[in-house]
Order: C-alpha cells, then sequence, then structure tokens
C-alpha cells in the first residue's frame, strides 16, 4: 500500500515534470519582406537559419524538450500570380534524423514571395501512431482560403465530434490513414487536433472575422473541456496566430518590433516568429522573447502589427436560481440545437411565464411571454434569433424563465449553425 508521503511525493513529480508535448514554429515575414529573401552572400536570414536548426534538434535530438521523434511537418505559403497557395512537406521520420530536412525546407522557401511558414513537431498523444506528421491540417474553405493549423495538447475526440456533429464531418470527414470509416473502425485512428481544426474553421465559417470565429470556437470548447491543453497555431496565409491555453510556458514570441531598447545587431530582422521553445543560446537566443500569457490569442498581422487578445473566455451567467414547486423544468431538445430548440415546461398553476433568452455576455437577445389558464406541460419553441428577427452566431445562450411571483428557472443552451 502506497504511503501518504509516498502518493503526495508521486504527485509532486508529476506536477513538476514536464509534459512529453509537441513543438511547434510560426514565422510571418514583414510588410514589403519576403522569408525567402538573401541575406548576406545567398543566404537565408540567419535569425530563421538558426530557428530551422533549433527546430531540427527539438525533433528527436534527447531529452525533453528535443525529445519529438513522431514525424515532423511543415507547411509555408507564397505568391503565385497574386493567389496565395499553400504546399507542405511531411516526414514520418523524426527531423533531427531525417536527411531530407533541410532540402525539404529549402524548397518551401523557393518561391520568392513566401509570407509565411508553420511547422510542427509531433509527440502522439491520440489517433494513428507510425505515419508522416499530419501537422500541420489543412482545409480549404468555398472562398478559397486554405487554413492551416498545429496543435500541442490532448482533447477529449468524443466531446469535439458532438460539438462539430456528424452532419459537418460527412462532408468534411477526417483523415483515419488507412483504418477504416472515421464514423467506424478509423475513429481511434482520427487525430483530435484535426477536430480541433475543424471546430475552428466551422466557426469561423460562421463569423463575420477569422478572429471571431476563433474566439468563439475557444470560448464553446471551453466549457466543455476547461482543463485540457490546447495550444495552437493557425495561419490563413496573411495573418499568423498562437494560442495559449496551458498552465506550462509553452509559446514564446519574437514581434521584431522598432523598440530601441533592442541592440542594433539584433534589430535587423525581416519577420517575425513564434516558438514553443527558442533557441537556448546563439544568436537568435539574444532576442527579447516573450512569453504568451495563458488564455491568450496572439495575432501577427500581415501589415507588421500585433495583437493580444486576452480575458475574452466566458463563464455562465449567475442568477438566483429559487425554482418554485409549481414549475419544473426538462432538458431542451435537440441541445445542442442548429435551426430550433424546445424548450418545455410543466406548470401546475395559471399566469404568465417569460421566456428570457441571454448571450454569453449576460444581455438579453429575446424574451416571450405566454399566458397560461390552467397547470398543464407547454413549450417554448426558440429559432436562434433575436427580437427582431435577426439571426444570432453560433455560441453559448442561457435561458431563464419567470413566472408572475418572479421566480426564475434557467438553463444552458448551445447552437451550432
Amino acid at each position: 500500500m502506497l504511503t501518504p508521503l509516498f502518493k503526495r511525493s508521486l504527485v509532486f513529480l508529476f506536477l513538476v515534470m514536464p509534459v512529453l508535448a509537441c513543438r511547434m514554429l510560426g514565422v510571418i515575414a514583414l510588410p514589403d519582406h519576403s522569408l525567402s529573401s538573401t541575406y548576406v552572400n545567398g543566404q537565408l536570414h540567419p535569425y530563421l537559419m538558426e530557428e530551422f536548426e533549433e527546430f531540427r534538434l527539438q525533433g528527436g535530438s534527447g531529452g525533453w524538450p528535443y525529445n519529438n521523434s513522431d514525424g515532423w511537418g511543415m507547411t509555408s505559403y507564397h505568391l503565385s500570380q497574386n493567389i496565395l497557395e499553400a504546399q507542405t512537406v511531411r516526414s514520418e521520420v523524426e527531423a533531427f534524423s531525417d536527411n531530407n530536412y533541410y532540402y525539404q525546407t529549402a524548397a518551401l522557401l523557393a518561391p520568392s514571395e513566401v509570407p509565411v511558414l508553420m511547422g510542427h513537431l509531433r509527440q502522439t498523444s491520440s489517433g494513428a501512431g507510425g505515419i508522416e506528421n499530419p501537422h500541420p491540417f489543412i482545409y480549404t474553405d468555398d472562398s478559397g482560403t486554405t487554413f492551416s493549423f498545429g496543435h500541442n495538447g490532448d482533447l477529449n475526440k468524443d466531446d469535439l465530434r458532438e460539438l462539430i456533429g456528424d452532419e459537418w464531418l460527412t462532408i468534411n470527414p477526417p483523415q483515419t490513414y488507412g483504418g477504416g470509416a472515421w464514423d467506424g473502425s478509423g475513429w481511434e485512428n482520427v487525430v483530435d487536433s484535426e477536430l480541433f481544426f475543424f471546430w475552428i474553421v466551422m466557426n469561423i465559417e460562421s463569423s463575420a472575422t477569422v478572429t471571431d470565429g476563433i474566439i468563439q470556437a475557444l470560448n464553446l470548447l471551453e466549457e466543455q473541456q476547461p482543463i485540457n491543453i490546447k495550444n495552437f497555431m493557425f495561419s490563413d496565409g496573411l495573418d499568423l496566430y498562437a494560442y495559449r491555453r496551458s498552465s506550462a510556458s509553452d509559446i514564446y514570441y519574437f514581434d521584431a518590433s522598432n523598440d530601441p531598447t533592442i541592440p542594433p545587431h539584433l534589430s535587423n530582422s525581416n519577420h517575425r516568429a513564434i516558438m514553443s521553445t527558442p533557441p537556448p543560446e546563439g544568436l537568435v537566443a539574444e532576442l527579447p522573447w516573450l512569453e504568451l500569457a495563458d488564455r491568450t490569442l496572439l495575432i501577427f498581422r500581415a501589415d507588421g502589427s500585433t495583437e493580444l487578445h486576452s480575458g475574452f473566455l466566458t463563464t455562465d451567467i449567475k442568477h438566483e436560481t429559487n425554482i418554485p414547486e409549481q414549475v419544473s423544468m426538462s432538458l431542451a431538445y435537440p441541445n445542442p440545437f442548429n435551426n430550433s430548440t424546445i424548450i418545455p415546461l410543466r406548470v401546475d398553476e395559471s399566469g404568465a411565464y417569460t421566456l428570457g433568452i441571454f448571450n454569453s455576455r449576460g444581455q438579453l437577445v429575446f424574451s416571450e411571454t405566454r399566458t397560461v389558464n390552467i397547470g398543464g406541460k407547454y413549450n417554448f419553441l426558440w429559432s436562434g434569433r433575436n427580437g427582431q428577427g435577426k439571426e444570432l452566431t453560433s455560441g453559448s445562450y442561457f435561458f431563464q424563465i419567470k413566472n408572475e411571483s418572479g421566480n426564475i428557472s434557467t438553463g444552458k443552451l448551445l447552437m451550432l449553425k
């Protein structure tokens, strides 16, 4: 039997030992520059060369954080006749031992105009193993925009599937790497990160901007899986995004700004960079790397600006819940819902009952009052629109029902468009 002291020691070791996680790299050219532009003697920019070398070393050369041995992948964007195109290389061989690493990364930078590049070193935690690194995942929407995504974390696949819905996944099936149908025998081979990516692009498609879609997706996922690690990098070929949702210091960035405090020999950069772990020595180690705070979304814009978004994760609305004996609530159905949902109730006395729908910020978006003459079963139908009939965006909503005495009952709704 384990003694209490030994148990506490195990817990302590678990908390202080680093998680064997994936490593990521993201670089974006400054305005009027290209990642493929030469610096001196026909060589790539020295910062970029050192970042590539550090990335290679982390791909299997030793202990933490140099133990990512489950393959590597990179995606770069380039302009071809003013159209952004993406090209990707993948390997099941660890980057450190892959003789093609430099040849293939150089090929990604061969075009004359390369604005964005993203790399990923895999440490398999879910889905198929022994395959080419599926990160960065790629998705092209109906407008022709190609999104790329790399993830460091571990999410519950079944919960993500419930969020996305089988209807969407049937149209956009996840990869199973020869293991069978995604909704059958191949499910165990589906990588959680690809579902996370799908969840984000699904929300982007129903939002006004990419940023709005990402924030909406993160809010809903946080409610479902609040303790899971959700670090990722993401790009649409124009801007580069990074998000940290982890207690570990897993994402750092250098914004290549015109900060006068940066020594002259370090300030001459043609790009901004994001790394899970920056180099511990050398020229790049001298750069003023900043740690991305937990629950923060970083955006490097193509115009050279930098944005930090934090404090957007919402929490449940707190209402006084004095549920009267004469009103009992059943679960709304369907929930999650797409077009409409039914909120049933059973009342034991006549009176007016008001349904209020609130968004995640606690703002009332819809209200309806029904007067009943006798007790019984009744239904409220909500079609996902506000009081003016305008369709609302996907997200979490809260319903609240009051009777004439002011008593309240509440519940949560999840709308997915």
